[in-house]
């Protein structure tokens, strides 16, 4: 009987182990096993953090438990480990054994039983093999998250590189930049500086918010010959951004309660370099487009087109004494698009329902790309009624349109579906300035956003 339940229990280690997938996945699986000796109230894998010399729980390494009595404890229990060599200790009715590797202790297991542990248990028999095997399993898991952030560090760089394929407004591109890099570098807080050209003070691009104050004044350090700045007790990293031989701007990582490792510093120092490509490619973009008239993703007018045809429009309604509307809508969710899957689908996105849209305008009306998933669209000779039915199939044609993002090697998803919230607006010709026919039209469209999305809003 006892043969049958060691082999049982070495079975369910072995194929449990084999089947995790991750950190979480390893504990649970790792319980089951064990349940088949103890009846567990609590099972904790720590791990010593090779950077800050800390102990830390193997499935939230982000918290912090440094001054924590149950931190102190584990430590003391680990020190002994390192000390003594003992394969187990027991404290009434929890167990306490080491994950080792080439005789290196590196962290601790804490079973906590509903019963006194018996040191008779016939589970202390093969504890040897169970040490052995979760030594290996949490050192392969580890390796191999290594390989899938070091995966995820590439991809970001190339996205990054990718942005100015399509886009090349700055209060466009230093938020998607801000994201890629928050995404990658998970456990620190990731701030986007750009130096303002007149004050020469910096501004908060990326987030919305940042209450350290303190990080200001240490952008004010920043020369152009800067390299990276570390503050903090090495828990913030300050990465200058340099083109054109100025300070444009910086990217800041903050961990309130751990130092930011050698590796990191690394893949975000490349990080920087790619940002600065990209940031100057804008810039050159920028002055090349200042006369350009289309946008490069969508093909419609760009904003400083936008801004000549509406003066020239507005002018002709007026002294035509013709009707004029104004539709302005907004892609609903997509930033969560671009999240799930990526900014490569957005652009996707964004084509396609340009020209979905593009096909249910006449030839005389004036579309325009106003921002990143804002459209304009100026309907001359139309009044409001007439656009109102325009605004709803343009909202019907983008609601049943399935968008092919097959090239793009999404698990599981060949095509997405989209929706658009709408605002409608009518030209007043006793409006002066030619700005307050979209205005109307833009508040409009956030009422239609606050009010449920997927929906067309005629300006009161």
């Amino acid at each position: 009987m006892e043969s049958e339940i060691l082999y049982n229990f070495s079975y369910t280690l072995v194929k449990s182990f084999e089947e995790a997938k991750d950190r979480n996945d390893l504990l649970e699986n790792f319980s089951k096993a064990l349940r088949l000796f103890f009846t567990i109230d609590e099972l904790k894998i720590y791990m010593m953090d090779e950077y800050s010399f800390l102990l830390k729980d193997f499935t939230k390494p982000w918290e912090n438990l440094a001054h924590s009595e149950e931190n102190l404890k584990i430590k003391k229990q680990f020190d002994n480990f390192l000390i003594q060599k003992s394969t187990y200790e027991i404290d009434e009715n929890t167990l306490y054994f080491p994950i080792c590797q080439k005789n290196k202790t590196l962290g601790i297991v804490k079973l906590k039983s509903c019963e006194k542990i018996n040191p008779k248990n016939n589970f202390f028999e093969i504890l040897p093999l169970v040490i052995a095997q979760i030594s290996m399993l949490t050192a392969t898991l580890k390796n191999k998250e290594m390989i899938k952030i070091s995966s995820k560090f590439h991809q970001t760089v190339r996205n990054i590189a990718k942005i100015t394929e399509t886009q090349y407004e700055l209060d466009y591109i230093l938020p998607i930049m801000g994201e890629m890099i928050d995404q990658f570098i998970s456990e620190h807080l990731i701030y986007i500086f750009i130096k303002n050209k007149n004050k020469k003070e910096y501004k908060l691009i990326w987030p919305k918010n940042c209450s350290d104050n303190k990080i200001y004044e240490y952008l004010e350090e920043i020369t152009p010959k800067s390299q990276t700045i570390i503050k903090q007790d090495g828990k913030m990293g300050i990465f200058p951004l340099i083109v054109d031989s100025k300070a444009y701007g910086a990217i800041v990582a903050y961990n309130h309660f751990d130092k930011i490792t050698k590796k990191e510093i690394e893949y975000l120092e490349e990080i920087k370099q790619q940002a600065q490509i990209t940031l100057s490619r804008a810039k050159s973009y920028v002055e090349v487009l200042e006369y350009a008239t289309l946008d490069a993703l969508t093909g419609y007018n760009n904003r400083h087109q936008f801004e000549k045809r509406l003066k020239e429009t507005t002018a002709a309604a007026k002294r035509q004494n013709q009707p004029l509307c104004c539709i302005m809508s907004d892609i609903d969710f997509f930033k969560k698009v671009n999240d799930t899957y990526g900014h490569a689908v957005g652009d996707c996105v964004l084509k396609t329902i340009a020209k979905t849209i593009k096909k249910e305008l006449r030839e005389e009306d004036i579309a325009s790309r106003y921002g990143g998933e804002e459209f304009i669209f100026l309907l001359p000779h139309t009044k409001l009624d007439e656009a109102i039915i325009v605004a709803e199939r343009l909202r019907k044609q983008v609601e049943k349109k399935k968008i092919n993002i097959e090239e793009y090697n999404i698990k599981d998803v060949k095509e997405i579906s989209v929706t658009i919230s709408i605002g409608v607006s009518e030209y007043n010709k006793n409006d002066k300035d030619p700005h307050i026919l979209y205005q109307k039209a833009d508040e409009a469209l956030y009422k239609a956003k606050e009010t449920g999305r997927n929906k067309v809003v005629i300006y009161d």
